[in-house]
């Protein structure tokens, strides 16, 4: 008997919060209507009789209500810090560019793309990509010429504000794809 109920329980801590909204409200009107309106909803004797019930309902689905309200905004507000701290780290980086790493990205711009095809066994793509300035972008492409890599949002923007972080010692830029001669 005890075990069922603590199914039962569980398996109410496990409905979405929505639900659980539902049955904070229903049983918060039970609690908390006057007994005029239950009376007329033919609800007074169930809301006499199961009060206690209802209350439990109240405070457990508000509860968890409230709890899942908080943890949505404390999982938005880091995101924000999240999100700044990866800027700051690009922003960083693309200050701090070797030359290598500024010829693929000088491809970008003379282009004007946000596409180009670069080897994966390359290092510095491989670190572009790990400092979240350019992304693989297609899972199908070849070792000779490589896969496609998409320049991040915030990496475009920023260098189309700072074109200065893409000035170095050559004014060459690099793509890895072939031309094709059929």
């Amino acid at each position: 008997m005890l075990t069922e109920a603590v199914r039962s329980l569980i398996e109410v801590l496990k409905l979405a919060p929505k639900y659980l909204v539902a049955v904070a409200l229903i049983a918060g009107a039970l609690i908390f209507l006057p007994e005029s309106w239950l009376q007329l909803l033919g609800l007074q004797d169930i809301s006499t009789q199961y009060r206690a019930w209802f209350g439990l309902a109240f405070l457990v689905s508000a509860g968890i209500c409230i709890v899942a309200i908080a943890s949505w905004i404390i999982n938005r507000v880091l995101n924000i810090f999240r999100r700044r701290r990866i800027q700051r780290f690009v922003i960083d980086k693309l200050n701090n560019l070797t030359e290598d790493e500024k010829q693929i990205l000088r491809y970008y711009f003379a282009i004007g793309t946000r596409s180009n095809t670069l080897k994966v066994d390359d290092g510095v793509v491989q670190e572009l990509v790990a400092c979240r300035i350019i992304y693989r972008s297609a899972q199908i492409g070849n070792m000779l010429e490589g896969f496609s890599h998409n320049i991040s949002d915030f990496a475009w923007d920023y260098i189309h504000l700072n074109p200065s972080v893409l000035q170095g010692s050559t004014n060459t830029y690099r793509t890895d794809k072939r031309d094709r001669f059929w």
